[in-house]
């Protein structure tokens, strides 16, 4: 390898994300049938990317009709004002029936395996854990399942955080995580619109964020 090779390999090696800032833009809740919401608008305009972790779950037993939730990230090339609003990303989630799995009891903080009645989840589903509390509000994927009668249960991927009640949780967890880049813009937001379909149904989400300033 030649001298200047290995000077930009050395340099390569040395770059780094700085100034990273994690937040949630949109704190974990609830949205009716028929809802349109919208983030608050951030400032970016010394940020050179942001990437976003949203995470969308159903809150109701039936399947969505013509077209799931839509979520659609938008920036601004105005420091103020609405009429620069310009969709740079979205995602359409899934409209079927998620399965209904019903929890034998309480599960206590630090619980893998949940007992359920006879209809079990199936392994990579996603499990929408909705707590009263709605930030106490858990997403935990099925890494394995029992199918024998008088057994049933699954497995969770990560250990619950919080204590859940006895109660009937829902299936078909979708997650996304775009990384935007932010040349030009000067504030972001991201509108979550639950009006999209001839049938609509409530939904739980939340978004996050992690802004970078760049590669120093």
């Amino acid at each position: 390898m030649s001298y200047r090779n290995i000077t930009l390999a050395a340099e390569a090696a040395a770059l780094k994300v700085v100034n990273s800032e994690q937040a949630d833009l949109m704190n974990i809740q609830t949205l009716a049938a028929d809802l349109v919401a919208i983030s608050e608008a951030i400032d970016v305009s010394d940020k050179a990317s942001i990437t976003l972790g949203i995470i969308h779950a159903k809150d109701n037993a039936s399947a969505s009709v013509v077209s799931g939730s839509v979520y659609t990230v938008e920036i601004s090339l105005d420091a103020t004002g609405n009429r620069s609003w310009f969709g740079v990303w979205s995602c359409t989630a899934g409209i079927t029936v998620p399965t209904a799995m019903v929890t034998d009891g309480i599960e206590a903080i630090g619980q893998t395996v949940i007992e359920c009645g006879n209809v079990i989840p199936a392994v990579g589903d996603i499990i929408c854990f909705k707590n009263a509390t709605i930030g106490n509000t858990e997403f935990r994927e099925v890494v394995a399942r029992v199918t024998a009668g008088g057994t049933e249960s699954v497995t969770l991927k990560d250990a619950l955080e919080f204590e859940q009640a006895q109660g009937t949780y829902y299936t078909q967890v979708e997650k996304w995580c775009p990384t935007i880049p932010l040349d030009g813009a000067l504030r972001l937001r991201v509108k979550v619109d639950n009006n999209r379909g001839t049938t609509n149904r409530a939904i739980i989400f939340q978004v996050l964020q992690v802004t970078c300033d760049g590669i120093g």
